[in-house]
């Protein structure tokens, strides 16, 4: 039916402009793509992680943690037969019962995002191995103490310390503040907001002490960087008598 109602348009355009060749673009139907199946991933179920009865993969999951553009990384992970990645290549082979391949899997970002694949393993028995493939940006120069004493000050004065979150790569990490040992004593700000990209935020603790005492503050800090421990830090202030005001 599209072939009869092409030929009939292409007939009345002749007629309206007799002596006016057509463009081939009309009569040459464009190239569709087509992905070719894959009988392996599309039959196949892989689910395990790192090891099943047949082999062990080492590392289970491979982590390119902080890149910069156009910058090759490699790692290197065990394997057996591999079912080619969507986005990485990899060659099939098989493993001998006793013996181990290592292969090397590059990666080359081309923006500044979180990138995820994985490899497949085929086994027999419906055992296939799944290696999950992560890399993402990371903050590099993020230095957070885990103590910090402060100098003694007299009843009802304050003492502040400042402590700087920066970002030396053009992404954006939300973080959150976390108070684990509160204390009337002590306060922290902001607790929640974003590390610009190429840029800092300052948190602010300010101490002010209520009685003669020595005390401490514990509060963790949380950010929105993939696989990221909090950092945790403990602050120490005190108080004492016959202290010069300030």
């Amino acid at each position: 039916m599209c072939v009869i109602v092409l030929a009939s348009h292409l007939l009345k355009h002749a007629q309206r402009y007799p002596g006016r060749s057509l463009p081939l673009s009309q009569l040459v139907e464009e190239t569709r793509s087509k992905v070719l199946p894959n009988h392996l991933l599309d039959s196949k179920i892989y689910a395990r992680l790192k090891i099943n009865s047949h082999i062990e993969a080492e590392p289970p999951e491979l982590h390119f943690s902080g890149f910069e553009l156009g910058k090759s990384y490699t790692k290197t992970v065990v394997r057996i037969t591999l079912v080619q990645t969507k986005t990485l290549i990899c060659e099939l082979d098989r493993l001998i019962p006793g013996l181990a391949y290592t292969v090397n899997v590059a990666f080359c970002p081309d923006d500044w995002c979180y990138f995820s694949d994985c490899i497949r393993v085929h086994c027999k028995d419906e055992e296939n191995l799944l290696i999950p493939v992560h890399a993402y940006p990371v903050i590099n120069d993020l230095h957070i103490p885990t103590h910090i004493n402060l100098s003694a000050i007299p009843l009802g004065q304050s003492v502040y310390h400042v402590i700087p979150l920066r970002c030396s790569c053009p992404v954006d990490f939300e973080f959150q503040v976390y108070i684990i040992q509160p204390h009337d004593a002590y306060s922290i700000y902001p607790v929640a907001g974003v590390i610009p990209a190429n840029g800092e935020v300052l948190l602010t603790v300010t101490f002010c002490p209520l009685q003669y005492e020595t005390s401490q503050f514990t509060f963790q800090l949380v950010i929105s960087q993939f696989k990221t421990k909090p950092y945790l830090c403990t602050i120490t202030g005190f108080s004492r008598p016959n202290l010069p005001l300030r």
